[in-house]
C-alpha cells in the first residue's frame, strides 16, 4: 500500500518503505526529503520562480566543489513537458557511481506563476535505476 505525502500544497503517493526525513525547524515547511532503502533520496523544495535561472548552476557548483570529475547532461523525461529543465549529474563517491537528477517544475495551483518546485533525486546508480519508474510516477503526479 503506498503512503501519501500531503504538505505545503502538494499531494502525491510514494512507496510505503520510504521515510520522510526530519527537517530542521529553520527550513520551514516549504520542502521535504524522502529517504528510500539503499541510501538514496527524493527531495522537493518550493522556491520563487525568479531564483530559477541560477538555481541549477548553484547546485552543480556545490556538488562540483565536493566531487571531482562531475559529468553533466541535460535530459528530457517522457512524463514531463519538453521544456521542463532536467539535469543529470554523475560523480563517484567511494568507488560508487552516484546519479543526481535535478528537475524544475511549475506547480499546479499556482496561478501567479511565482513559485517553482526544485526536485532532486539522488542515489547510487543501481538504486537510481531500480527507482527510476517510481521517480517518474511521483513527477507525473506533481507536474502540471
Amino acid at each position: 500500500m503506498p503512503a501519501q505525502f500531503d504538505s505545503f500544497g502538494l499531494r502525491f503517493l510514494y512507496p510505503d518503505n520510504w521515510t520522510v526525513a526530519d527537517r530542521a525547524e529553520e527550513e520551514g515547511d516549504q520542502g521535504a526529503t524522502l529517504d528510500f532503502p539503499g541510501g538514496g533520496f527524493f527531495s522537493i523544495e518550493r522556491t520563487k520562480a525568479d531564483e530559477v535561472p541560477g538555481l541549477i548552476e548553484q547546485i552543480v557548483a556545490a556538488i562540483a566543489a565536493d566531487y571531482e570529475d562531475l559529468e553533466r547532461e541535460d535530459v528530457a523525461l517522457d512524463v514531463l513537458p519538453a521544456e521542463t529543465p532536467v539535469t543529470d549529474l554523475r560523480f563517484y563517491y567511494l568507488d560508487l557511481l552516484i546519479i543526481s537528477r535535478i528537475v524544475i517544475l511549475r506547480p499546479d495551483g499556482d496561478p501567479t506563476g511565482e513559485d517553482v518546485l526544485m526536485v532532486q533525486m539522488q542515489a547510487e546508480s543501481r538504486d537510481f535505476d531500480k527507482n527510476e519508474a517510481v521517480f517518474a510516477a511521483i513527477l507525473k503526479q506533481i507536474a502540471p
